[in-house]
């Protein structure tokens, strides 16, 4: 049934509900329609995957790889953000 009721949607709305559900994609409509959206290709803030990256990190690039890849950043980007953690506590 959830299906069936996605197949009424227009365009985008029907992919939508096929992943979310109907009943989501309504509210997803009633608080956004009119606006466009666009996502970021970062899930995660800076903020967050430094805070992540501070309690996790062993010191080795292997802990900054598994970290740069869970948060989809590069690893360039997490020494950075430890880095620039580290200049800021001296």
């Amino acid at each position: 049934m959830e299906k069936e009721k996605g197949q009424i949607l227009n365009g985008v709305y029907e992919a939508i509900s096929e992943l979310i559900g109907f009943d989501n994609t309504t509210k997803l409509y009633e608080n956004f329609r009119g606006s466009q959206i666009n996502f970021p290709t970062k899930l995660f803030s800076k903020e967050f995957v430094l805070q992540e990256a501070i309690k996790s990190y062993d010191g080795t690039a292997e802990s900054i790889n598994k970290i740069a890849v869970k948060y989809n950043y590069s690893e360039r980007t997490i020494r950075k953000l430890l880095n620039d953690h580290l200049h800021k506590m001296k």
